[in-house]
């Protein structure tokens, strides 16, 4: 398989937990070149992810990264950071994407992307951590903490993650409302719209601005 830069496509590296649906709207939008970029890898933390399944059937290399095969070997996060930041680097991408991704990733990993990972973090800023320690479903979060009289509504945050527990630029954010009478299904389909639009319109937009650069460097 090719890892070098081909063509014009900017180049994504998907990391991703569960079902991919994010994922599945960054292919689509690539496919019909509402965003003119390429997904090269899609990587998860989660054995038997289905976003890795839907990852192959749109022929893109997909990778099970396991924390839990470090633990069994004696090994530590730091291993296991730098070891996904290698396997990431030679697909040589132009953005690592984190769309749903869920375990933290500190500066062993960061430092080999400076200002190229882009997080959507699930929650407006300071709502949520960044990265749950108890790795729970950001929806049934955002939802207990209504039901619990803490939130009135919560959001999507998409940022460039420059430190592990700080959010770093904002690139945009939208608020999702949670009304009085939703279920949990109601509230996660909201939030799922939500996010797919916002990340789609963020990557078009990052997209567009390297252009733009590239552009004015030739002519410059």
């Amino acid at each position: 398989m090719a890892m070098g830069r081909e063509g014009e496509n900017v180049r994504f590296v998907v990391l991703i937990s569960g079902s991919g649906g994010v994922l599945q709207a960054i292919l689509d939008a690539c496919r019909t070149e509402r965003l003119h970029g390429q997904v090269v890898a899609v990587f998860s933390h989660e054995p038997y992810a289905y976003g890795l399944l839907r990852a192959e059937r749109e022929g893109v290399p997909a990778f099970l990264h396991d924390p839990a095969e470090y633990r069994f070997e004696g090994r530590n996060e730091h291993d296991f950071e730098a070891d996904l930041a290698e396997h990431v680097a030679k697909f040589a991408p132009d953005y690592v994407i984190l769309a749903e991704w869920r375990l933290p990733l500190g500066e062993t990993f960061l430092r080999r992307f400076p200002d190229r990972v882009i997080n959507l973090h699930a929650g407006l800023p300071g709502q949520f951590p960044v990265f749950d320690p108890y790795g729970l479903n950001p929806v049934q979060r955002a939802y207990e903490a209504y039901t619990a009289g803490f939130i009135r509504e919560t959001g999507v945050t998409a940022h460039i993650l420059r430190a592990p527990q700080h959010e770093g630029p904002i690139l945009a954010q939208e608020r999702v409302p949670i009304y009085e009478f939703d279920t949990p299904g109601d509230v996660a389909e909201r939030f799922y719209r939500v996010q797919c639009e916002l990340l789609v319109n963020v990557l078009r937009r990052l997209v567009e601005e390297r252009e733009m650069y590239r552009v004015q460097g030739e002519h410059g």
